[in-house]
């Protein structure tokens, strides 16, 4: 899957710029020479002012502006998403000894003026836009006689950064009871942040009340977590994070010396803060510089579509790829930077009133943008999760109460997991992480599992295994062996297991039906196989008869399918089960045959 870049530039115009007064507060007692608070506000904003000014000269440069069209125009803004060659380095040491020196003076003057809200925002932003992180957790937690829930937000801001999501969501809750209810709901409801009709999903429950809006929101978040194994909800906490940062700049100068507003504000909460700063020639006259903001390299959109949110249970693969053409949003998980899609295997087993639910793993081979460059990819650096073990798990969470059953594994990537379940509407999550590499796989689905009579003969799915000789038991014994993608190398057999249910309330006689068959014929072939000019392309066919269960049970079957002259390319194989007086029960799985 390709890489998801985002930045937006804007042309620096030859226009004059407002002077603000300054301060000197190194070596001179500031309290002596500022006596109004109203000074001492203004002072703070000049040295905001000139530290953004100034730092500017110590972006990287690049000597021509990105080429190309606007992928989207947000107010005065050009955004652009692509896997350009830009990618996060060190920030100059100028520009640390800046930011240090901002912070010295930001300091001392709030002193003077505890209860400034706006002050103690940027005390907190430039510490965070430094990686000084928990210092910023110290500065939010002192935060004097400013008003309790921006204190909230704030400290909400830094757990965030901190990878604590748990406690920045308990942060942030508190926050948003504390702020005016008109701007509670604005930070509440992501509209800017997904498709239409999720939004117009939000707004019927929202119209329902308070109550429903929160279980319509529950849903969304629920979704848009990228990995239920990381203990919080990251995406959620980040959206938070954003409108704490947005709210903080308003007022405040930036690299583009733009006056805050409403384009500014929804690029922050839809994709985040800027990480990475460039500058260039402009591209007409009368621009002197074009100051491009870039995000996180490898960000994508982890929120779910208006359909997933509609209808959980009919909810497909499609509905939680990441790796969209045109976000509405874009997101990074700090802990895992590589993430991408696992196409591994998930069958259903129904049992009655339960379900048991099978899931193979693998970590993907990570296919982004700067996989193979020889330049360095601090994102992928490990730091504190270098000795963390690798992780895999299966989460099913009930839709409406949101209750999750999981089963997890320590210590490993690759593998399958088995997990027991009541019938219902699930979303159901297969992940794969690796801490140390940074990387994460995921396939997630919904799924509406609904209770099978017992007399009624129901055919489980597919599960493809190793062939390796041995003949499993059981449906546990066969998990262990199951193929972690479905695939097999040129030559190689194949194993299929699976299970039949609502048999053995009387005797009969039932017949299995077994084909293989290509899926990606040309359609010269088709063509040729319909008229009779080609060989149909049935790779293998076969059939039998069996006794029924003497009695109601589970009926677990196992077969090593010999498919020596396959080539390469996609097949199908097709179990149909066939009983007297009833209606045939088809099963069929996709498998891939490739090159050894």
């Amino acid at each position: 899957m390709s890489a998801l870049t985002f930045s937006f530039a804007f042309a620096l115009l030859l226009w004059p710029i407002q002077g603000v007064g300054q301060v000197a507060v190194s070596g001179t007692d500031t309290a002596a020479i500022i006596a109004d608070s109203g000074d001492i506000r203004g002072a703070a904003r000049a040295a905001q002012a000139s530290f953004e000014r100034r730092r500017q000269r110590y972006f990287p440069f690049r000597l021509a502006p990105s080429s190309g069209g606007c992928d989207e125009t947000v107010g005065r803004l050009c955004v652009r998403y692509g896997e350009g060659e830009w990618y996060p380095t060190p920030e100059a040491a100028e520009a640390r000894a800046l930011r240090s020196e901002l912070l010295a003076t930001l300091d001392s003057l709030q002193a003077m003026i505890t209860g400034d809200s706006w002050l103690l925002g940027q005390r907190v932003w430039y510490r965070a836009e430094g990686g000084d992180w928990e210092s910023a957790l110290e500065v939010a937690r002192d935060c004097g006689l400013a008003p309790s829930w921006w204190c909230k937000a704030l400290e909400g801001l830094a757990l965030h950064g901190l990878g604590r999501y748990e406690d920045s969501a308990t942060a942030f809750n508190q926050a948003l009871v504390g702020m005016e209810p008109g701007a509670a709901v604005n930070w509440r409801i992501p509209d800017r942040a997904v498709d239409s009709e999720a939004r117009n999903f939000l707004r019927r429950y929202q119209n329902l009340g308070d109550d429903s809006l929160a279980v319509g929101l529950n849903r969304l978040w629920m979704m848009a977590d990228p990995l239920y194994i990381v203990p919080g909800n990251d995406r959620l906490t980040a959206h938070y994070a954003r409108w704490t940062v947005a709210t903080l700049k308003d007022g405040a100068r930036n690299p583009y010396r733009l006056r805050w507003g409403r384009d500014l504000e929804e690029l922050t909460v839809r994709n985040g803060w800027e990480v990475g700063w460039e500058r260039s020639f402009g591209s007409t006259p009368g621009n002197l510089n074009t100051v491009t903001g870039h995000q996180d390299n490898e960000a994508r959109d982890y929120m779910p579509t208006g359909r997933a949110l509609g209808a959980p249970g009919l909810a497909d693969f499609t509905d939680f790829a990441v790796g969209r053409e045109r976000p509405r949003s874009l997101y990074q998980p700090p802990y895992a930077p590589v993430f991408l899609p696992m196409e591994g295997q998930l069958a259903v087993f129904p049992r009655g009133n339960r379900t048991l639910l099978v899931a193979t793993y693998f970590l993907p081979e990570d296919t982004t943008f700067h996989a193979n460059h020889d330049h360095p990819r601090p994102w992928l650096e490990p730091g504190d999760q270098s000795e963390m073990d690798d992780q895999i798990g299966l989460f099913a969470v009930a839709v409406g109460s949101e209750h999750t059953i999981r089963k997890g594994r320590t210590g490993q990537t690759q593998g399958a997991l088995v997990l027991d379940v009541p019938t219902g509407s699930y979303i159901i999550s297969a992940e794969s992480w690796s801490p140390a590499r940074r990387r994460a796989g995921r396939f997630r689905i919904g799924l509406d599992l609904d209770p099978v009579p017992e007399d009624i003969a129901t055919l489980s799915d597919l599960l493809l295994l190793e062939s390796d000789g041995s003949t499993p038991q059981s449906l546990e014994e066969a998990a262990s062996t199951a193929l972690a993608r479905a695939e097999i190398p040129i030559g190689a057999n194949l194993g299929i297991a699976w299970e039949v249910s609502g048999l053995g309330f009387r005797p009969e006689i039932f017949q299995f039906e077994v084909s293989v068959d290509k899926t990606d014929r040309s359609i010269f072939r088709r063509v040729g196989e319909f008229f009779g000019l080609a060989e149909q392309s049935a790779s293998l066919a076969l059939s039998w008869e069996e006794p029924g269960p003497d009695q109601p049970a589970q009926h677990f079957r196992h077969l090593d399918l010999d498919l020596p002259d396959l080539d390469s390319g996609r097949y199908e194989v097709t179990l149909t089960l066939k009983t007297p007086g009833r209606s045939d029960t088809v099963s069929i799985r996709t498998f891939s045959v490739v090159e050894d």
